[in-house]
């Protein structure tokens, strides 16, 4: 008690005012970290979900992935998800691939670091009736 009645509170506050940047910096990255992984996992899907729906379309296969792949990552807030077909499929029997990319927004961006694009990628074969 008789520390603050004299004022010696300055070491407290120096290492405050040391340790708090630091734990903020910490919990800044853990919360990157999750939506990166969160990001990759929605990426992923998006393009086994475009893959299931093209290859049981009855017609144009590629269209129909690359259709459902695009709204699976926008409801999973992946905005401007990039979606495109890498084997379009349509003839039963022949692979249908798709490949989502994302870029993750930083949010620790004024340390330069550089961008982290997440891949999902889902390959199917085309089914016939």
């Amino acid at each position: 008690m008789r520390r603050f009645l004299r004022g010696e509170r300055g070491v407290e506050t120096l290492e405050a005012a040391v340790t708090l940047p630091l734990m903020v910096l910490i919990l800044l990255a853990i919360v990157e970290f999750g939506w990166a992984v969160y990001a990759q996992q929605v990426a992923q899907e998006a393009a086994r979900h475009g893959v299931r729906m093209g290859v049981v379309s009855q017609g144009n296969a590629a269209g129909a992935a690359m259709s459902a792949a695009s709204q699976y990552a926008r409801n999973g807030a992946l905005q401007g998800a990039q979606v495109s077909v890498l084997a379009p499929g349509g003839v039963v029997g022949t692979s249908l691939r798709v490949r989502v990319q994302y870029e993750v927004p930083h949010f620790l961006g004024f340390l330069g670091l550089p961008p982290l694009v997440v891949t999902g990628e889902a390959e199917g074969r085309q089914e016939g009736w």
